[in-house]
């Protein structure tokens, strides 16, 4: 319940997450308890939403809240239940030496696993909850077994090292569900498309969107499952497709291809610099009758996509904000009764 409510609320205290962990564990025992009355879930959930709405509500803060507040019954409970806080950009949590750790481990193990919980949860939020659980619990593991060793660092330092894939790939599905909730899927994709394209400027568009959008669709089966191997899996079956074809044209991308673990692989992919821009003719824009055809949105893509390789230092923000510019001139231009004359005067 601490995590689920973290991840909600990224921007909460502890004591907020705290009280609301306690309310909603209070209702299910009460609730699933055998014999329990039938309207009992929905006298306490709308108990529960009157202390949302309070003015001494010891809940988390939400923007939205009074918004909710303002309307009734079912409404006002799934308003309430819809609240969420944007992602922390980027993730605050930093973990303490050995040494701090075990202190506030011995003093109160309880509380230092709800702290812990609560700050990490927060940090990484937009982690699936099956990797943010294995995450948690390995590290909480780790915590008991060296807070005892005779040698305490060199024990942190070997967990550490086991643990680095289970940390890498709650790092990495954290940065790209983030994305894929703030963006959707085609400006996800796109990203990722322009990412590729600054990496290995070398490869044409029919090479990296293939491989661009088995990432998407591997991100939007994983961000949201509670399967507990989905993200591991798919992504090492994307690290692998990606190494296929991108090894042979990249001598930077076959070194990291080089190891055997796949989710360090794709980590060291990602964390590749742009290369240098290569010497491409000009890139051609789509025709006004390109632009509006049923292709149009990927004649729009293809030449953003030639601009990136063309300009691998372009920031991907600024390649987002033409993504976005191109898409509002196309949906703008093409239904008008005049669409070349839109479209020249955009």
């Amino acid at each position: 319940t601490i995590i689920a409510s973290s991840r909600k609320f990224s921007n909460a205290t502890f004591e907020e997450i705290g009280h609301l962990a306690h309310e909603i564990v209070s209702l299910a025992e009460t609730c699933c308890a055998e014999g329990a009355d039938p309207s009992c879930y929905d006298a306490g959930s709308s108990a529960l939403s009157a202390k949302s709405c309070g003015k001494e509500s010891p809940f988390p803060a939400h923007p939205g809240t009074a918004g909710c507040c303002a309307q009734e019954g079912l409404e006002q409970k799934l308003c309430l239940a819809a609240l969420r806080h944007p992602p922390q950009q980027p993730p605050r949590y930093r973990q303490p030496p050995g040494g701090e750790l075990c202190q506030a481990f011995e003093k109160d193990p309880k509380d230092f696993a709800d702290r812990f919980l609560h700050e990490y949860a927060s940090s990484y939020s937009q982690a699936p909850l099956p990797v943010l659980l294995g995450s948690t619990r390995t590290f909480l593991s780790t915590v008991s077994t060296c807070c005892i060793s005779p040698a305490p660092n060199a024990c942190f330092l070997k967990e550490k090292l086991e643990r680095r894939t289970l940390s890498l790939l709650t790092l990495i599905s954290n940065r790209f569900c983030s994305c894929f909730a703030a963006q959707g899927k085609d400006k996800a994709t796109f990203s990722y498309l322009a990412a590729l394209a600054q990496k290995a400027p070398g490869a044409s568009f029919e090479e990296l969107s293939p491989l661009a959008e088995d990432a998407a669709e591997a991100f939007s089966r994983c961000c949201d499952s509670e399967a507990e191997d989905c993200m591991q899996k798919e992504l090492s079956e994307h690290t692998a497709k990606a190494c296929g074809a991108l090894s042979a044209r990249d001598g930077r991308v076959a070194d990291c291809c080089d190891g055997q673990n796949p989710i360090q692989n794709y980590f060291c992919l990602l964390a590749l610099p742009p290369a240098p821009a290569p010497e491409l003719p000009e890139a051609q824009k789509p025709t006004n009758e390109q632009a509006c055809s049923e292709e149009g949105a990927r004649h729009a893509t293809r030449y953003l996509f030639e601009l990136a390789r063309r300009h691998t230092s372009v920031p991907d923000a600024l390649l987002g904000k033409l993504y976005e510019a191109s898409q509002k001139v196309r949906e703008e231009c093409c239904p008008a009764g005049d669409p070349s004359a839109c479209l020249d005067g955009k």
